[in-house]
C-alpha cells in the first residue's frame, strides 16, 4: 500500500501501545524500518509461521477472531478475495486466507462480526463463516502446487508468458496496464529478473513465487521451481 497516511498512522498506533492493522511483506518493511529508526519497541504477531501479512503491536493484540469459511463445495482464493471485497471488506482488517483442508482467515473484530452475518455467499456457492479455536492458526501449513518450467532467462516477462500460457504482447500490454504486480508492488519493467523468493502476479491470473533455478545447461537454458498459491 502507497498510503503514507495509513503507514503513519499504523506507526503513531503502535507507538501509543495499540497495533497495527494487518500489513503486506512490503508495508511490514516500511513501519518496522521506522520504528526502528525512532528506537520504538514492537512485536511482531504471524497468524501462522509462514504468514506474509502480519500485524505490529507494542503491548496488547487488537481482538481478533479464527473464521472457517465452511462451504460444501470447493471455493478459490481468488472466490474469497472477490467476495470480500464486494462487501467492500478492505484487506487490512483480515490475515491471508489460510486454504488446505479446510478454509480459514483471522479478521479484527468488529469486522469479524460483519462477516459472519453477511458474506452467506462465495460466488453462487452457500457459505457459514463460523467461529474456531484460535490456536488453530498457528499449525496451518501454507498449501502450493509446484510447477517446473523449463526457460530460457529468468526475465519476468518470459516466465509470466510461459507460465500463464499466454502470448508475449498480452504479457507487455498486462505490464503497460499496471496488472502485473512484483512483491506487493505495481511492476511495469519486463526485462526485470526474478530472483528466489519474488511472489509475482498478473490480476486474475492467481498469484505465484518463484522458489529457485534447480538446473542450468551449458547454453543457458533452465529449470525452474515455481509456487503457485492455492
Amino acid at each position: 500500500m502507497e498510503n503514507k497516511f495509513f503507514l503513519t498512522n499504523a506507526i503513531e498506533k503502535i507507538e501509543r501501545g495499540e497495533s497495527s492493522f494487518f500489513l503486506d511483506p512490503k508495508e511490514f518493511m516500511v513501519v518496522s524500518s521506522l520504528l526502528k529508526k525512532r528506537h520504538s519497541p514492537y512485536q511482531v504477531f504471524k497468524p501462522y509461521p509462514l504468514a506474509e501479512k502480519v500485524l505490529i503491536y507494542k503491548d496488547t493484540l487488537p481482538a481478533m477472531e479464527l473464521l472457517e469459511i465452511v462451504s460444501k463445495k470447493r471455493i478459490s482464493h481468488r472466490a474469497i478475495l472477490g467476495t470480500f471485497f464486494a462487501h467492500q471488506i478492505l484487506p487490512y482488517f483480515y490475515s491471508d486466507i489460510m486454504i488446505s483442508d479446510r478454509i480459514y482467515v483471522i479478521a479484527l473484530k468488529p469486522i469479524s462480526r460483519y462477516m459472519q452475518d453477511h458474506i452467506l455467499e462465495i460466488g453462487k456457492d452457500p457459505v457459514q463463516l463460523l467461529p474456531r479455536d484460535f490456536s488453530l492458526s498457528q499449525t496451518f501449513e501454507p498449501r502450493y502446487e509446484t510447477i517446473i518450467l523449463h526457460v530460457t532467462s529468468l526475465r519476468l516477462d518470459n516466465i509470466l508468458a510461459k507460465l500463464l500460457k499466454i502470448s508475449r504482447k498480452t504479457v507487455l500490454e498486462k505490464l503497460a496496464e499496471k496488472e502485473v504486480f512484483l512483491n506487493y508492488e505495481e511492476c511495469m519493467r519486463k526485462e526485470v529478473l526474478l530472483k528466489n523468493g519474488d511472489v509475482f502476479s498478473i490480476r486474475g491470473y492467481g498469484k505465484y513465487r518463484f522458489k529457485e533455478m534447480i538446473y542450468q545447461n551449458k547454453k543457458g537454458n533452465m529449470d525452474i521451481e515455481i509456487e503457485k498459491y492455492q
